[in-house]
């Protein structure tokens, strides 16, 4: 390219449609669908559509592609980076509402009260809780045995006219039933603010 064709390209502003600049905005609404968001400049008061992210392709969600995506508070202040004429992304926030965290198929949704771990089927459970269950179930087993034992025993010598109206089989099935109740409890081990696959 010679000077004429540089000054050509001035004239026309050819240049100026490619160079990269960058302007604050307010966040107006946010579409994680199409990772976009409507942004109100504050230089201009214009509104434009930009991306939530630089790596990204006209037809990507955030979860079709390896990137980290911050997705900005509504009525929040960001940085919009353009790269040319009409495509501009967020490149820096004030307020974060969710980050997306992907790499390949795997990956991180935080938000401010949840978390996904490559999904949202199961709970992730608390090892320490789940080992302390483990244990008294373990710690129980002889206790509840004998217990099962001592019905097994009572069944065995108790008729239907038993001379203590039953007293002996309600005591031990109350005893086995309490020994139930309070053995295995894993309810502890659920963390309900974690999802994963």
């Amino acid at each position: 390219m010679n000077i004429n064709d540089i000054l050509i390209k001035v004239i026309n502003n050819e240049l100026g449609k490619n160079r990269i600049y960058s302007e604050i905005a307010t966040v107006i609404s946010v579409d994680e669908d199409n990772m976009t968001a409507e942004v109100s400049f504050i230089s201009s008061n214009a509104d434009k559509t930009v991306r939530l992210g630089a790596t990204i392709s006209e037809d990507a969600t955030a979860l079709d592609l390896s990137s980290i995506v911050l997705l900005p508070v509504v009525d929040s202040k960001v940085l919009v980076t353009f790269i040319n004429a009409t495509t501009g992304f967020i490149s820096s926030v004030t307020d974060v509402s969710k980050t997306l965290h992907k790499v390949g198929d795997r990956y991180i949704k935080i938000e401010s009260d949840f978390i996904e771990v490559g999904g949202d089927t199961d709970f992730m459970v608390r090892f320490s809780e789940l080992e302390t269950a483990y244990n008294q179930l373990r710690d129980d087993h002889d206790d509840t045995v004998g217990k099962v034992n001592a019905i097994i025993e009572v069944l065995k010598t108790w008729t239907v006219v038993a001379q203590d109206g039953g007293a002996a089989l309600k005591a031990a099935s109350a005893s086995l039933q309490d020994a139930v109740e309070s053995t295995g409890d894993i309810s502890g081990a659920k963390i309900e603010e974690i999802k994963t696959i």
